[in-house]
Parts: structure tokens; C-alpha cells; sequence
């Protein structure tokens, strides 16, 4: 029996997550007309999911009706939740499932290009206001260079909002993926300002002591977790083992990885923080925070 799941970029939990393949588009006149193969994790190629672009919603066409058909995705249907409500309460139900799955698959693929080119996936994210049951989620955008630092992704997001031909709604936000699931770009940084404070404290004392005349610092312990170093341009980091080095430009592309936390700080502000595939052939980035 397949584990439930989450399905990271449309906010659902599933009793299972499925796959596509196969994708055939047509260029239909008024839009563009698809179909899809659509797999599950067990029963392997169950049918087919179609959209004519004839204005009627997206159907699924089972290969075997007793085996995966229509009731079986009914049933499954009500299994799930999308942003924590029923995803059968809307007589929209089936369409948003089927459209979901292929969004689902479509911004996985996105994710492993943004992987495999180093590259900032973004899409703007409308929350759940009065009058609006349901979120809204923009289609992705993948950009070329990782935006590693808080500054740079402040900067972004002022000019994604700027963008006259694709504005946003109103109480919208840019999200990023940060390498496990969609956060928004900018605004506060979530840490407790006292707990920040303590540990930009806890930099220049140590800095202080321990500083050689180069002004080099390396692998001094900073708490049961971290390590400092520190550069002669005065650039902190605070990292998970003795290596001491973070790759913010590359993303980890292995399959088996020990992770390890990261913290990079100027003149008193963290800038960057995340997570790091400790291997030191790699040291690529995991998560940013």
C-alpha cells in the first residue's frame, strides 16, 4: 500500500502521489490541447489524462475500468485534502485533481532543470483571503543564478512586483523554492531577534578572542552544532563540520547525502543560512533558508 503524501507544489495531501509521462501537446486554435499518461506508484499505467481545449474540463480515460477506473479515482478523491480542506467539496473536484497531478509533474521537472542548471525557481502565491476559499498559485518561473542572499531576493521580489504586463493580485506574494518546499522570497527573517542577537554576540566575542594576525579564523566551535570560520574580508561563517566551505552558487545534485546546517553573516547580519551536502566533493546547497 503506497505511503501518504504530500505533493509539495499544490498543496495537497494524498493518499499516494502519482506520476506522468508521455505529455503530448497540440497547438488547438484557442489554446493548447494535452494528454498524458498517468502512472501509479504500484499499478503502474493506469490511463490516460486529455484536455480537447474545447472549454470543458480535463477527463481521465482508464485503460481498465475494474482495475484503476473512474469509482477507483472517486474513491481516492476523497482521500484527499488541498490546503487542509476536502478537495471533493467542490463540483469542480475532479478537474482540479487531474489538473493538479499534471502541475504536480510538470513543476517537479522544473525543479530538476532548476537543479541541474543552478538556476531560482519562483511563482507568485495568492493566500486564502475572505471570499476565497482556495489559494492561488502562479505557474513557475525558473531564472537563471541562485539568489543565495536575503538582500538579493528582497531586490528581486521589488522587481517581479514592478512587472506592469504581470502584476500581482491584490494581498499576493513571490515564493521561492528553497530545495524542499515553496517559502515566500522575502519579508522577515523567521528567527527570533533575540536569538539572533545572541548569536551575532557570540561571533564577535569569539572573533575577538581568537582572531590571528591575518585575521583568519577556522573551525573554532561555536555551539554543539557549528563551527566558526572567518575570512580576512571579516565574512562569517558558521558551519555543520570542520570543512568550512558552502557552495551557494551550485545546488546538490546527489541522491546520498548527510546534511548540515550553514549560516553566513557580515558586519553582524545573517545574510544566507540553510542547509549543505557535507561530502566535500559536493558542498552544494540543500535548502535555503
Amino acid at each position: 500500500m503506497p505511503s501518504p503524501a504530500h505533493w509539495t507544489h499544490g498543496g495537497i495531501d494524498a493518499p499516494c502521489a502519482f506520476s506522468v509521462t508521455d505529455f503530448d501537446y497540440l497547438d488547438a486554435g484557442r489554446g493548447v490541447a494535452y494528454s498524458a499518461t498517468l502512472i501509479h506508484l504500484d499499478l503502474g499505467e493506469i490511463g490516460r489524462i486529455a484536455n480537447d481545449d474545447s472549454g470543458g474540463p480535463t477527463t481521465f480515460h482508464p485503460y481498465d475500468d475494474r482495475r484503476s477506473g473512474h469509482g477507483h479515482l472517486d474513491k481516492f478523491l476523497a482521500s484527499c485534502l488541498r490546503d487542509g480542506e476536502p478537495i471533493d467539496r467542490y463540483p469542480d473536484a475532479r478537474n482540479n485533481l487531474l489538473e493538479a497531478i499534471l502541475t504536480e509533474s510538470e513543476t517537479e521537472e522544473l525543479v530538476h532543470e532548476m537543479r541541474a542548471e543552478h538556476g531560482f525557481l519562483v511563482r507568485n502565491y495568492t493566500p486564502s483571503v475572505a471570499g476565497r476559499i482556495r489559494p492561488r498559485r502562479g505557474a513557475p518561473r525558473l531564472l537563471p543564478r541562485i539568489r543565495a542572499l536575503r538582500v538579493e531576493r528582497e531586490l528581486l521580489a521589488g522587481h517581479l512586483s514592478s512587472d506592469l504586463d504581470d502584476p500581482l493580485d491584490e494581498g499576493a506574494l513571490w515564493q521561492m523554492f528553497n530545495g524542499e518546499d515553496w517559502v515566500p522570497m522575502s519579508g522577515p527573517e523567521p528567527r527570533n531577534p533575540e536569538q539572533l542577537a545572541r548569536q551575532a554576540q557570540r561571533i564577535d566575542q569569539l572573533v575577538a578572542d581568537r582572531a590571528p594576525a591575518d585575521g583568519l579564523t577556522t573551525a573554532v566551535p561555536f555551539d554543539d552544532t557549528l563551527y566558526l570560520f572567518r575570512t580576512r574580508g571579516g565574512l562569517v561563517l558558521l558551519c555543520g563540520d570542520r570543512i568550512g566551505r558552502v557552495e551557494t552558487a551550485r545546488w546538490c545534485r546527489c541522491r546520498r547525502r548527510r546534511v548540515i546546517p550553514f549560516q553566513g553573516w557580515n558586519n553582524g547580519e545573517l545574510e544566507v543560512s540553510g542547509t549543505l551536502h557535507a561530502a566535500p566533493r559536493c558542498r552544494g546547497l540543500v535548502r535555503l533558508d
